[in-house]
């Protein structure tokens, strides 16, 4: 929950200074829907990156495996790179990435598109959250046994 908070809060400081800077215009009554969005984001790169924590137990490299990922996040989800401009394979990638939805949504809702154009993405964004927490407590509860089972505190 701090990193999903400390997400959160990079996001709208980020946000505010492209408002600011750039001259980023978003409707007002898109604040609201926005901010959730935000929200849900941040909690889903949480628990990505809680599950990348736990393959980090499993590997010792957790840099490694972090370092991979982030580039693959800036490459697969449609945020540095068009999704359109990407191979049908690197799409289908994307789509079970976090940020993806969330980018989707949040880009609606600064069109003025209202919740209702962005709840098919950030209820998608929220099932890609919820994947990676369960896919985290998972490979958590597995390597906690196999530990167990090896008495050793590696995870190897």
């Amino acid at each position: 929950m701090p990193y999903a908070g400390n997400g959160l809060l990079i996001a709208v400081t980020t946000l505010t200074a492209a408002a600011l800077l750039l001259g980023l215009r978003i409707p007002a009554s898109a604040l609201p829907a926005l901010l959730l969005t935000l929200a849900v984001a941040a909690l889903s790169c949480g628990f990505f990156g809680l599950t990348l924590g736990a393959v980090g137990l499993r590997f010792r490299d957790v840099w490694l495996v972090s370092n991979v990922s982030v580039a693959l996040l800036l490459l697969l989800t449609g945020v540095n790179v068009p999704a359109a401009d990407l191979p049908v394979g690197m799409r289908v990638a994307g789509q079970l990435l976090p940020i993806t939805h969330a980018a989707e949504a949040a880009r609606r809702l600064s069109a003025g598109d209202g919740l209702s154009a962005a709840a098919g993405p950030l209820a998608a964004e929220a099932a890609v959250g919820l994947g990676y927490a369960l896919l985290a407590a998972a490979l958590l509860k597995l390597f906690e046994a196999e530990s167990r089972r090896h008495a050793s505190l590696d995870t190897l």
